[in-house]
């Protein structure tokens, strides 16, 4: 019993220290300086992580950026920011947005959008230079990740000062309100979008099940084993890792189902693109995509039910080969509800929203 609780100690100092190489320590090494702009427009700057993975959430802000700078030019620009390497730059995607070189904000031009786990120090280090910010929030269990190092008071402040808040799902909205129901700030709710004519099914579609292994891997390599002499020998199993967006959507037309193993998020993005490609989706919701896990293309497990996963996976196996014909009116509905035209309006009532603030 001493063995096993020294093993889960070490496991859960592991974790923390994961968690903190990905979203930083206590307090950052680099400081936010004021300074004034050049040009005459407002400019929304969103401050990203470097991350070691292709992580969804940098993708929908990115394009977001992008998008944010072609509605409104001639009043409102934006800027993307890693703050903890300038130089550092997104390549594994296609994107416009525009790389912001330093860290100088001006009080009366600039907003700058935090993702919710570096909501605070940051929001402080903004408001102590008189830099309005916004805190955008892509996955609702993220809040408390700050609480690590015991900054909870700095987090409540953080939220209350802040100026906006961006929710990416509706069960986002609801962690917020319920971390925080004295809230004042205006919190607006933020659509991303799929090209649907890229994230398509080929004509040739082959017995495969695709997954992605940085989510839950111990969960997926359970389920695998498990799999491993009971799955039809016309069927096989591949890993999506170390892909492009390219990559992601050739393997994605190709498979017929595809395996979630998304964990505690706001609204996963991997799910919604294998689903357009014409795949099966089976999995974990993580919460967060229950707002469209309703469709007939998703087949729910709750998280830890390996063997209910596996069956599931073999009767959706068995289903497909009497039926292979893909659901195109889900995929329709899918493909509305992550739409562009759902992505500008939304983005259109938080252009709204910054225009109030310097007027």
């Amino acid at each position: 019993f001493a063995y096993l609780r020294v093993g889960a100690t070490l496991k859960f100092l592991t974790y923390i220290k994961k968690i903190k190489s990905l979203f930083g320590e206590k307090q950052p090494t680099y400081l936010f300086r004021k300074g004034e702009s050049k040009g005459k427009n407002k400019n929304i700057i969103f401050l990203l992580p470097v991350t070691k993975y292709q992580a969804g959430g940098i993708k929908v802000i990115c394009r977001q950026s992008e998008l944010i700078s072609k509605l409104n030019p001639t009043k409102i620009n934006s800027e993307i920011l890693f703050p903890e390497s300038l130089s550092y730059k997104v390549t594994w995607f296609e994107h416009e947005a525009i790389h912001k070189g330093d860290l100088m904000f001006d009080p009366e031009q600039d907003l700058v959008v935090l993702p919710e786990f570096w909501a605070a120090p940051h929001a402080k280090m903004l408001s102590d230079i008189g830099v309005k910010y916004a805190i955008y929030v892509q996955n609702g269990y993220s809040l408390g990740l700050p609480l690590m190092s015991n900054q909870y008071d700095d987090l409540k402040e953080a939220y209350k000062n802040a100026s906006l808040i961006l929710s990416i799902s509706d069960d986002t909205t609801e962690c917020i309100k319920l971390a925080f129901p004295d809230i004042t700030a205006e919190i607006i709710r933020i659509y991303y979008s799929v090209d649907a004519d890229k994230f398509k099914s080929s004509s040739s579609k082959e017995n495969l099940i695709t997954y992605m292994p940085r989510k839950l891997a111990s969960h997926s390599k359970m389920v695998l084993f498990f799999l491993n002499g009971i799955l039809p020998k016309n069927w096989k199993i591949q890993a999506i890792d170390g892909l492009n967006e390219h990559g992601v959507i050739d393997i994605l037309s190709r498979s017929r189902i595809f395996l979630s193993f998304s964990e505690f998020e706001g609204c996963p993005l991997p799910p919604v693109e294998a689903a357009l490609s014409g795949n099966q989706v089976v999995g974990y919701t993580g919460e967060g995509a229950k707002e469209y896990w309703y469709l007939p293309m998703f087949t729910e497990v709750f998280c830890g039910d390996v063997r209910g996963y596996v069956k599931s996976i073999l009767d959706k196996i068995t289903q497909l080969e009497s039926n292979p014909a893909i659901d195109t009116d889900g995929i329709s509905k899918l493909a509305d509800r992550y739409s562009n035209r759902a992505e500008n309006e939304s983005i259109a009532r938080f252009l709204n929203a910054v225009e109030k603030l310097f007027a």
